[in-house]
C-alpha cells in the first residue's frame, strides 16, 4: 500500500479486517467512544517523541537527520490513524468529505483568527 494507490476506504477495510482476525469488538466494530479514548492514549506516545526537543531538532527531523526517531513517530502515528478509521468506518463518517467541508470552514476563516474552538 502506498498513499498514491491506496483509497480511504481501502485504509478502513484493512483495518476492519485486522479487527476481525483479532477478534476485536463485535465482528470487528469496536465501541466508538472506547476507539476515541484509545486515540488520545496513542496520540500521547506520538507527542512523546517530540518532548523536549528544540527547534534545531526539529528542523533535523524534518531533513531526514534522524530517520530512527521519524520511524518510531510514524509507527505511532499509523496507530492513531487505524483508530481514526476504526471510529469513522463505525460511525459512517466520509472522511473525504469531512476534510473538504473543514478546509471550506478553515478557508472562510479571518487570517489573523486563533482562537477557535471547532
Amino acid at each position: 500500500m502506498t498513499d498514491e494507490k491506496t483509497t480511504i476506504s481501502e485504509l478502513k477495510e484493512a483495518v476492519l479486517a485486522l479487527c476481525r482476525r483479532k477478534g476485536w469488538g463485535d465482528d470487528g466494530i469496536q465501541d466508538p467512544q472506547h476507539v476515541a479514548m484509545a486515540m488520545t492514549v496513542e496520540m500521547s506516545e506520538l507527542l512523546e517523541h517530540f518532548q523536549w526537543l528544540d527547534h534545531e531538532d526539529v528542523v533535523k527531523l524534518m531533513q531526514g537527520g534522524d530517520p530512527e526517531r521519524v520511524k518510531l513517530i510514524a509507527e505511532e502515528f499509523a496507530d492513531v490513524m487505524m483508530y481514526g478509521l476504526q471510529l469513522t468506518y463505525t460511525l459512517g463518517i466520509d472522511v473525504s468529505a469531512q476534510i473538504e467541508r473543514k478546509i471550506g470552514i478553515v478557508d472562510n476563516r479571518p487570517a489573523d483568527y486563533k482562537n477557535f474552538r471547532r
